[in-house]
């Protein structure tokens, strides 16, 4: 029998979002069953809650990491389970994401001020005996200015070190085909010590409403003011999705600026144009006045059709197969392909082998292939993530909706592939890969 005082340690009880935490319940009798259980309360306020049912060890604890969850959000040994199982109250049904007025939401995520620490709060019980911790979970670290860059025609957010005494180097971060400013990685890679320029490119503010014949010119004039404001002697460039395709496009038209890139979830030549209002037509990206080659759609589903179908199938609509016809076709191959050869520095390609909402492994296939046949002086690297769709998400987050999502431009249910717990697994996979390739980048001599 027990003689302690039940009790449940959270450690540390104030983290850095993608780090590690342990999860410990002790004091309960020897052999007990327990739920341990996460809440959290999100800006818009849904309640999330995970859990997991355990049983205690002769000396009455039950540690996350160690012991298997017999039921609750999710199952077997993960100890990061009470987080990517986070679950709206009303469960996940898609009508959540579909219903959804917060962006956020849309996507399967609480909807949480990313400058702002999460607050978690944890509960250990069985039988009438009960214990509590609690966790503030933060995305930016200290001493990190953040400010809206509105100069000259440059939109987006900055996130600047105060005390920066000598130029470490600086990371572009990009957006998706979701547009807006990218707030999802930038203040976690500020908080690793480098300066970040969230550089918006269409459907904010004052700039373009969607992906089409977006002059690249925009994109050195962000890397000079990087160089300028930040006096950034090195630069990098990460984008996911369309983002990740543009990073691609980056990293081959201006090796004078860009010494390293990870394009995730990307592609290997530019896609047509896109327009939620009018659909695919024309370039992604211009330079000096020409289009930018891209491969011309093979025909898609009609905006209703994609959205009866999106609505009928339990996923959502699948555009990778319509995504392969287009960039396979013989002259996509022969003429969009995008010249990541003349790249100046390291490349570190992350994709899920599941993408459903483009084909994303394959085309990372292609560009690494490119990059062995034309002799590529830099390292490169292809991390193909198995389970996992077309969402990358940061470790320790919600992955219970990673299967779809809710595009908040288009208006249409997407499929994205994927398992909740691979993706889950696949985090600190691709988190730990990130951090080493911006040691390479920016550390080495």
């Amino acid at each position: 029998m027990s003689a302690q005082s039940p009790r449940l340690t959270i450690s540390p009880d104030s983290a850095f979002l993608p780090e590690p935490v342990s999860i410990c319940a002790e004091g309960f009798e020897p052999g007990a069953r327990i739920t341990i259980s996460a809440r959290l309360v999100d800006d818009g306020g849904v309640v999330w809650r995970s859990e997991g049912a355990f049983v205690t060890d002769a000396s009455g604890a039950a540690d996350v990491a160690e012991a298997p969850s017999e039921g609750g959000t999710y199952s077997g040994i993960d100890a990061m389970g009470l987080f990517w199982s986070l679950q709206p109250e009303s469960g996940v049904d898609r009508t959540f994401m579909i219903n959804a007025t917060e962006r956020a939401h849309k996507l399967g995520q609480p909807a949480l001020d990313p400058l702002k620490p999460a607050k978690f709060a944890f509960k250990a019980s069985a039988q009438g005996s009960e214990a509590s911790a609690s966790l503030s979970q933060w995305r930016l670290g200290p001493g990190i200015d953040v400010e809206p860059v509105r100069d000259g025609r440059l939109r987006g957010m900055v996130f600047k070190h105060r005390a920066r005494k000598k130029a470490r180097g600086a990371i572009m971060s990009l957006t998706g085909s979701g547009g807006g400013v990218e707030m999802n990685y930038a203040p976690v890679l500020a908080s690793l010590g480098y300066d970040v320029l969230s550089l918006a490119y269409f459907a904010y503010e004052d700039l373009p409403l969607a992906i089409s014949s977006i002059p690249l010119e925009y994109f050195a004039e962000g890397f000079e003011w990087m160089r300028r404001e930040l006096g950034a002697s090195k630069i990098a460039v990460q984008g996911a999705s369309r983002g990740g395709e543009l990073t691609v496009v980056l990293a081959a038209y201006f090796p004078q600026y860009v010494v390293g890139a990870i394009p995730i979830v990307p592609m290997y030549a530019s896609s047509p144009g896109w327009d939620p209002a009018t659909g695919m037509a024309g370039p992604s990206w211009t330079w000096q006045g020409k289009d930018v080659p891209y491969a011309e759609s093979a025909g898609a589903d009609s905006y209703e059709d994609m959205k009866r179908i999106g609505d009928e199938l339990p996923n959502g609509y699948p555009c990778t197969p319509w995504y392969l016809a287009t960039m396979n076709a013989p002259k996509a191959r022969a003429e969009a392909a995008l010249p990541l050869e003349r790249a100046n520095g390291p490349i570190l390609f992350i994709s899920g082998e599941d993408d459903q909402m483009w084909p994303c492994t394959w085309g990372s296939n292609v560009a690494v292939d490119r990059l062995r046949a034309k002799g590529f002086k830099h390292s490169f690297r292809h991390l193909a993530l198995r389970e996992t769709g077309h969402l990358t998400p940061l470790p320790n987050t919600s992955t219970m909706f990673c299967q779809a999502i809710y595009h908040s431009l288009a208006n249409v249910f997407l499929a994205c592939g994927g398992t909740p717990q691979g993706t889950a697994r696949s985090s600190l996979e691709t988190w730990n890969a990130m951090k080493a390739h911006y040691r390479q980048i920016f550390e080495a001599p």
